[in-house]
């Protein structure tokens, strides 16, 4: 089935998306391997399922849960498309978000999955740097949340967090989080320091005989010419159509929401009854730490994080499976649906273009 209104995918593409297939297969083997050691470690071998875990009302709330988790995800990049003044189909909003969610976890620092999206969006018409606008709005709505959220939690919540309350650690969680938004302020409002970095980085290695100085001038002026659509796509987002940008700063809230309480459904049905803003709190701060793995889907850093701080919320022998739950049903489902995803948009379609007359 293929993705409607999408021109074929290159030979090169179909390559690199064959590569990604690789890298899922890593992903798997070190998610796995970490999830070993959150057992052997944390739960000290101990495993415990409980019947009410399966319960028809668990299963039902956790569907629900993820049906609207994708939903969400989907909504909040389709808001920021319509807030810039561009129609794509949410038909293909929703497969770009499964896309998304199987190349950026397979790729270290989740690199490639915003890659892809402005891939397909070019196809659909929008420029690469307004498309890139696009995607980087998204994540950084979701960012800015957690990079306020998180210094606030810290310090308000001493006795939760011990293992991070050190002067130094919080004073540079909080630093990350100002520098944060102080590169937003200047990618919305000082996109010329930017380009002023760019000119002098470039002008470096047209001095240093790296690159020719045509080559410097023709990099030059292309990378500002997207950097000017990437700009133009920011304020546009916020004065074209405010009701959809509302929207998306909705969306995205309602999204990492719903993120956080596939927690709050799996640790009452193990039996805890652990207060709802606990298990947020301890939510945001493992995403928090997230954005800063170099592994691939956070690999290691997410299962590690995510067992070590709700070591403190329930008994060892429920840590191991409280975490492969919540990394099956975050990341694990969304990864297998994009993996279907991309293998029916390049396989299959090379496939019929082969077999054409």
């Amino acid at each position: 089935m293929m993705i409607k209104g999408l021109q074929p995918i290159p030979f090169h593409v179909s390559r690199k998306v064959t590569g990604y297939f690789g890298l899922a297969a890593l992903f798997f083997a070190l998610s796995f391997t970490t999830l070993y050691f959150v057992h052997h470690y944390f739960s000290a071998g101990r495993l415990r399922i409980p019947s009410s875990l399966f319960s028809v009302n668990v299963i039902g709330c956790l569907a629900i849960l993820l049906v609207l988790y994708f939903l969400a995800d989907g909504l909040r990049l389709y808001s920021v498309i319509r807030a810039m003044g561009f129609r794509i189909a949410f038909s293909t909003i929703v497969k770009l978000v499964f896309v998304n969610i199987f190349v950026s976890n397979v790729t270290p620092l989740a690199t490639g999955g915003g890659v892809v999206q402005v891939y397909f969006m070019r196809q659909k018409g929008m420029p690469v740097g307004e498309a890139t606008a696009a995607t980087s709005i998204r994540t950084i709505l979701a960012a800015l949340i957690l990079f306020t959220l998180t210094p606030v939690i810290l310090w308000t919540e001493p006795n939760q967090f011990r293992m991070f309350f050190h002067r130094n650690l919080l004073s540079g969680i909080t630093g990350v989080s100002c520098a944060y938004l102080a590169v937003f302020w200047i990618i919305l409002c000082r996109i010329r320091i930017i380009k002023r970095w760019m000119f002098r980085g470039l002008y470096l290695l047209n001095a240093m005989n790296i690159v020719s100085r045509p080559r410097f001038r023709s990099w030059f002026l292309k990378v500002s010419r997207e950097l000017d659509l990437f700009s133009d796509g920011f304020k546009r987002y916020f004065r074209n159509s405010p009701g959809w940008a509302a929207l998306s700063v909705f969306y995205t809230a309602l999204f990492l929401l719903l993120l956080f309480s596939f927690s709050i459904v799996l640790v009452r049905a193990l039996g805890y009854q652990v207060p709802a803003l606990t298990v947020l709190a301890f939510q945001v701060v493992v995403t928090f730490f997230i954005y800063f793995a170099p592994t691939p889907g956070a690999t290691g850093v997410a299962e590690g994080g995510y067992g070590l701080l709700f070591a403190q919320l329930v008994q060892r022998q429920d840590i191991a499976l409280l975490t492969l739950a919540w990394r099956f049903l975050t990341i694990y489902v969304g990864v297998a649906i994009g993996i279907v995803v991309m293998y029916r948009e390049v396989f299959q379609r090379d496939k019929a273009g082969l077999n054409e007359p």
